[in-house]
């Protein structure tokens, strides 16, 4: 009789140990060895917590791994942070970008480049210096986004652009947030590609850094690196309104590329 009056208590007591076990393990998943040794490499020694109030936009499940769009939005209590990095658990070049925003921002997109099936994290360091983190996996169906050419010039018809033409799109939403959409023309080579025609491999080349400012001063400052696509698109969520925005960005041979000073934006 004393065993019966205590079964639903053993029952609620088991059920709670089930669920913290599967959540014990679903984190350790995500925050294991490996993570560790991605965190101290790419975002320092500070301390961390998982938040899953940063909502990572991205398909489940791609087919073209050299172009991959994902968005990132912000919870309220981190539009205003110190960094926002993208990582990548399962690419051999694992950091996308980082971006270090000097204005409130909502949200950020950008396509990647994902290698095989990963983890692809959004790290944000608030102002008080800890790490929130948000991940979610992603299965790669066509591997090779950062090994294999985005184009085979023995099968199709690869489209020459203009290196370094930059297009700048500002516009307000509906949300009232200020939307800067950002693109450049730039091969964006992972030096990992082996040229179709003659199989030595292409040199890494690409963007690393994109500057945004207007005439109250720094927007936002971004370091980008070959897992990016090709011809990278930047879209940052400002909450306040920016006005005559100019942009430079340079590239890892040291050229330089920027819409005209004080342009029409």
């Amino acid at each position: 009789m004393f065993i019966n009056d205590f079964k639903p208590l053993f029952f609620l007591l088991a059920t709670f140990l089930c669920l913290t076990s599967k959540f014990s393990l679903a984190e350790e998943s995500k925050y294991g060895i490996d993570f560790n040794t991605l965190k101290k490499e790419y975002l320092g020694e500070e301390s961390f917590v998982n938040n899953d109030n940063i909502k990572i936009i991205i398909q489940e499940e791609v087919e073209e791994a050299h172009e991959v769009a994902m968005v990132v939005k912000l919870p309220e209590e981190l539009k205003i942070n110190n960094q926002i990095a993208i990582l990548v658990d399962n690419n051999p070049i694992q950091l996308v970008t980082k971006i270090f925003p000097d204005r409130e921002v909502s949200s950020i997109g950008l396509n990647i480049r994902l290698e095989q099936d990963s983890l692809v994290r959004a790290a944000i360091l608030s102002k008080n210096n800890i790490w929130n983190i948000s991940s979610k996996k992603v299965i790669v169906n066509s591997p090779g986004g950062c090994s294999l050419p985005a184009c085979d010039p023995e099968k199709e018809i690869c489209e020459l652009k203009k290196l370094g033409k930059i297009s700048l799109q500002k516009y307000k939403r509906t949300s009232g947030d200020w939307r800067l959409k950002f693109k450049i023309n730039h091969p964006m080579d992972t030096g990992l590609v082996a040229d179709p025609q003659t199989g030595k491999t292409i040199p890494e080349y690409y963007i690393n850094s994109v500057n945004f400012s207007d005439k109250s001063g720094s927007l936002a400052k971004a370091q980008t690196y070959g897992a990016l696509s090709a011809n990278p698109t930047l879209v940052i969520d400002f909450g306040y309104a920016i006005k005559n925005v100019i942009v430079e960005a340079t590239d890892t041979k040291g050229l330089l590329f920027q819409l005209p000073t004080y342009n029409s934006f």
